[in-house]
C-alpha cells in the first residue's frame, strides 16, 4: 500500500509541475488547489500507515535560508 501512495504522490508531484511550473510551490494558484488537496491527502494516508518522511539536513536548511534570504522571502 506505501508503496502505490509514493507511486501516487510522484504523480501528483509531475502534474503540480506540468500545471504549475516547476517551482510550483511558489504559485499562490497552487495552494489550495485541487492537487494540492491530493497531496495532502496523500501524505497524511503515508504518515497514517507509518511512512517517515526524510528530513532535510541542517545543510539543507541552511541553504533553503540562505536562497529565502536572497529571493527576498520571509522565514
Amino acid at each position: 500500500m506505501i508503496e502505490r501512495l509514493l507511486e501516487i504522490r510522484e504523480m501528483l508531484f509531475d502534474a503540480a509541475a506540468t500545471l504549475y511550473g516547476d517551482a510550483f510551490i511558489m504559485e499562490d494558484s497552487f495552494w489550495g488547489s485541487v492537487t494540492d488537496k491530493q497531496l495532502i491527502e496523500n501524505t497524511l494516508q503515508l504518515e497514517n500507515l507509518g511512512y517517515k518522511f526524510e528530513e532535510p539536513s541542517e545543510s539543507e536548511q541552511e541553504a533553503a535560508k540562505e536562497l529565502a534570504k536572497k529571493l527576498g522571502l520571509k522565514k
